[in-house]
């Protein structure tokens, strides 16, 4: 029988080719040291999705010994930020801030990455009511003035929003549960329409309660009504839609972190222990609470369940909201 014999050389290459492929597992199962973690934020800044991301990035970059950073993606209501992180490699360093107008992206068809196909649930991250202000030039003090206001001039009363996002539901909501003509005028996030409220070239400002407490505090114009199942902390004395006799216009916005399909159990878990950890913040929680952002908490069997839930919801709200045929 003939024996090869193996160079010094291919001895070398051959026993580093070993130790490769034993190690290789393990090392995906972390983090890659030196190379950043991003939280995608798929609106602008100042969006309630901004917000969470930046406080929860300064406490994870201490939990985790690496840095955590902040991108901004807006975009197609969510779109653009959303399908980056799931076509981005499934290793932990990229992850999404998403929300509520994730939901109805699908629910509407208007996606291409899939909530419960392309990504890795990682953590529920806070949530939020959304409000509703008007200019303080406006007469209408309350939500029934406001809707007085409307029947006597239809279509000339004008509420902010966004193709398929929140807003715009709300608004339709408004529209048929009070028997109203309010104009959508589209925007790419509800920040960017504050300007012209303060003009009152919008008569209607929906919001998340988050991006409507600097506003608010300072004045800029009057909040009427809140669209919770109960009042926000923060707002304790201005009502409910669901009080004041509109029992369908109810939206609480959950915020959650998503990792791309395909990204290691260890790491997801990784990701949901800083998250919850920073949660835990005194300095985090006081945050939220001055924001009128709302403690949520859940892990990734919880997340995949609200989205199920969430998804079979809402598009049953986008079948009735469809024009008749």
């Amino acid at each position: 029988m003939r024996i090869m014999k193996l160079s010094r050389r291919a001895a070398v290459a051959s026993a580093m080719a070993s130790v490769a492929a034993a190690t290789a597992p393990a090392q995906a199962q972390d983090f890659q040291q030196g190379k950043p973690i991003t939280i995608v934020a798929p609106f602008g800044p100042g969006t309630t999705n901004d917000i969470i991301a930046r406080l929860l990035a300064q406490d994870m970059t201490a939990t985790l010994g690496q840095s955590v950073i902040v991108e901004n993606r807006p975009g197609a209501t969510g779109n653009i930020g959303a399908d980056y992180v799931a076509k981005s490699r499934p290793d932990g360093h990229t992850v999404v801030i998403a929300s509520l107008s994730n939901i109805i992206n699908q629910a509407t068809g208007n996606t291409t990455a899939n909530l419960l196909n392309d990504f890795a649930p990682v953590s529920f991250t806070g949530g939020v009511l959304y409000s509703m202000f008007v200019p303080n030039e406006l007469p209408a003090k309350n939500v029934a003035e406001l809707v007085e206001l409307a029947r006597r001039e239809p279509g000339k009363i004008n509420f902010s929003g966004f193709v398929g996002g929140v807003p715009q539901f709300l608004g339709e909501m408004l529209n048929r549960a009070a028997k109203i003509n309010t104009v959508m005028v589209p925007y790419k996030s509800t920040t960017d329409a504050l300007g012209d409220l303060l003009t009152n070239r919008i008569q209607i400002w929906f919001t998340p309660v988050a991006s409507g407490v600097p506003v608010y505090n300072a004045k800029q114009a009057r909040l009427l009504a809140v669209t919770g199942e109960k009042r926000a902390a923060v707002f304790p004395d201005t009502p409910t839609f669901k009080e004041l006799g509109y029992p369908d216009i109810v939206a609480d916005v959950s915020f959650y972190m998503m990792a791309p399909k395909g990204t290691p159990q260890p790491i997801v878990e990784k990701l949901y222990r800083a998250v919850d950890k920073a949660l835990d913040s005194p300095k985090l929680k006081e945050s939220f609470r001055v924001q009128g952002i709302e403690d949520r908490r859940g892990g990734p069997a919880e997340l995949s369940a609200y989205l199920a839930g969430e998804l079979r919801r809402w598009t049953e709200i986008v079948k009735l909201s469809a024009p008749a045929k």
